[in-house]
Formats: C-alpha cells, sequence, structure tokens
C-alpha cells in the first residue's frame, strides 16, 4: 500500500482497497442481515441523500461479514460509496469496529447540501471559489505560480465574476437557514470577495463577529498596487454576537499577553502552507493549521461542521482529528474522490 497519494494510480489503488459501494453491501445484507423491516431495502433516493436508513444498512453489512469472519477490510476505516468508485455521489466514513465515524462526502452544490441537512450546524465552514478564474488556462494563478499541471487534481469548477454576488448570496442564505442559534459562519476568501460575504450574511439575519486577516504565502507578483498577501476570514453568528451558545475558544498556538492571559489578536501571522510538493494536491487548497484553527476556536468536540465547499478535504481531516462531526460537498467529483482517499491514506490507516 503506498503511503501517499503521488500519482493518479496511487488515488485509484487506495480507493478499490478502502471502500465498499452501496451494491456490494446490498449483497451482503441481502445474504446476511435482516434488515429488511423498517424499510430497511428501499433504496436510497435524490429526495434522501442522508437517509440513516441506507447508513444502517451498510454498518449491518459490515458487522455481518466480520462475525462470519469475512471481513478482511473491516479492521481499518473504510468508506461506503454510493455511485461509482470513479464517480461517486456520496460516501460515509466507518471506523475498524464498523461504527459510522461521522464524515459524510456528496456530490452537490454548496445550495442543496446547506437546505438538505438533517439537524442544524453549528458551524458553516465554507472556502468558496473566488471568482478570479482558478482551473483555467487564462488564471493568473497558474501562470505566475508555473506548478506542476500534472500533479494538480482536475475539475475545479469556478465562479463567473457577472455571477459571483447572486452566487454568494445564495449559498450565505442557506448556511444562515442551516446554523443552529448561536452557531456560527467562517468565510475563507479573498480580501477583494470578504465585503461581498458579510453584505449578503447581513441580509440573511445574520451578525458579524469579526474579520480575521490570516497570512499566506505566494501572494500574487503586481506592480500597480500592493499584492495581496493575506485571506480574509469572515465570522458571522447566527443571533447576537453575545449569544450564550456561541462558542469561542482562543487557539492554542496564538500569542498570549505578557501576563499569560489569552489575548487573541485578529491577524495571524503563522498559518501554515498548502503546498504538497511532490504530492498530489487540489486547486487553492487551504493550510491544515489555519483550518485546524478555526475548527477549534468555533467548535467543541462531537459538534457538527458543515463544509459547503469541502475541496482537496483539508476541513474533513481536521474536524475528524479534533472529534467534530463532519458533513460536507463540492460539485466536483475529482474532490470526492482525492478527499476520501487522502483522509485514509495519509491519516486514518496511519492511527
Amino acid at each position: 500500500m503506498t503511503q501517499d497519494l503521488v500519482t493518479e494510480a496511487d488515488l485509484i489503488r487506495t480507493l478499490q482497497d478502502g471502500t465498499y459501494t452501496i451494491g456490494e453491501l446490498y449483497g451482503q445484507c441481502r445474504q446476511r442481515a435482516d434488515i429488511a423491516r423498517n424499510r430497511g431495502l428501499d433504496p436510497p433516493d435524490a429526495d434522501h441523500p442522508t437517509d440513516t436508513v441506507w447508513r444502517r444498512r451498510m454498518r449491518g453489512a459490515l458487522q455481518a461479514r466480520r462475525l462470519a469472519g469475512e471481513a478482511h477490510r473491516a479492521g481499518r476505516a473504510v468508506w461506503v460509496i454510493r455511485g461509482t468508485r470513479q464517480r461517486p455521489t456520496a460516501l460515509v466514513l466507518l471506523n475498524p469496529a464498523g461504527g459510522l465515524a461521522h464524515v459524510e462526502l456528496y456530490l452537490s452544490d454548496a445550495e442543496t447540501l446547506l437546505r438538505g441537512l438533517d439537524e442544524p450546524a453549528d458551524l458553516v465552514l465554507c472556502d468558496p471559489p473566488y471568482g478570479l478564474g482558478r482551473g483555467t488556462a487564462a488564471s493568473s494563478a497558474r501562470r505566475i505560480y508555473r506548478r506542476d499541471g500534472e500533479k494538480v487534481l482536475p475539475g475545479y469548477v469556478d465562479v463567473d465574476r457577472g455571477a459571483y454576488a447572486e452566487f454568494t448570496r445564495r449559498w450565505v442564505a442557506a448556511a444562515a437557514h442551516a446554523l443552529r442559534p448561536g452557531g456560527q459562519l467562517t468565510a475563507i476568501t479573498g480580501p477583494q470577495r470578504a465585503a461581498i460575504v458579510q453584505v449578503a450574511a447581513e441580509e440573511s439575519g445574520l451578525e458579524w463577529v469579526c474579520s480575521i486577516a490570516a497570512f499566506r504565502h505566494f501572494a500574487l507578483h503586481t506592480t500597480r498596487r500592493f499584492a495581496c498577501a493575506h485571506w480574509t476570514i469572515t465570522v458571522m453568528c447566527r443571533g447576537r454576537s453575545e449569544h450564550p451558545r456561541r462558542v469561542f475558544n482562543p487557539p492554542p498556538d496564538l500569542p498570549k499577553a505578557r501576563s499569560g492571559a489569552d489575548y487573541p489578536l485578529d491577524w495571524w501571522v503563522d498559518n501554515g502552507r498548502a503546498d504538497r510538493q511532490g504530492l498530489l494536491r487540489y486547486d487553492n487548497g487551504l493550510p491544515a493549521k489555519l483550518v485546524r484553527r478555526i475548527i477549534q476556536a468555533h467548535t467543541n468536540a462531537q459538534e457538527l461542521i458543515v463544509d459547503p465547499c469541502f475541496g482537496g478535504g483539508t476541513a474533513a481531516i481536521q474536524a475528524r482529528a479534533l472529534r467534530r462531526r463532519f458533513i460536507g460537498a463540492d460539485v466536483n467529483p475529482h474532490s470526492l474522490r482525492f478527499a476520501a482517499s487522502r483522509l485514509l491514506v495519509e491519516h486514518a490507516w496511519r492511527e
């Protein structure tokens, strides 16, 4: 088994070795598990993308195989896939013991996912497209960075600049609908898009909490203006920012006051790097350190994080590591394949 995702072949091998398809589990269920009662064999449909019936069906099948001594892959984490390994439409992570690991990935647009949740979210964490032409030959990032295109996963979907404001209003309104009272939205954008997000959030009834400037490496070279060298993290709350259920945990890795008291600033200097030298990578990924800090600051253990544009899967990986529940979506099927493989081979199978 490969220890890293270096090529497309590594990704394919990981998915072959670390997944079950719904069809495979249906077969095992029919042979070994009595779950026909309570609609246990009803097929899932497009109107019930997170239906608990099919999750129980997966777990029952794996447990039956393990009891029969046939669950050769149940000794470690595996994904259950709806769709195919080449084009998955939904994935649920199962722990080695066969129980749900509370990580779910869906092939879906942001608005559809957010409006179809089974329960309110504690945190919506989103790094949306920036409307800068990423993933196209005209992208200035590609020309300036001169990255090896063979290592970048295809299929990144950007948003046309002319449609960006409406796109933002729609997904932010859906995020406001998805949050519980006191729940928070954290949107990571370039500074040129932050104002659009904040206005859309306020129009949807959310209240501003703070805006964080987070340093990023590889600022685009400019000659007639200052180069943009930071992300803007816009934090909004459903309800008043003083809401008793709003979570704020001062990140332990940020500097403290001279007295030793917490004194977290909205200027983050050390956020790590998102580049994966020599490995497969996703276009416009975020550093793990930055995402981990956002999750630690705005959620507690076992709370639900929803990322409707999860891209390379960094938020899913960090949420699992921090014992948060995670639901994410992306419109790019390559994103699901990459995130699922990355979580297994570079994280879960090394533990």
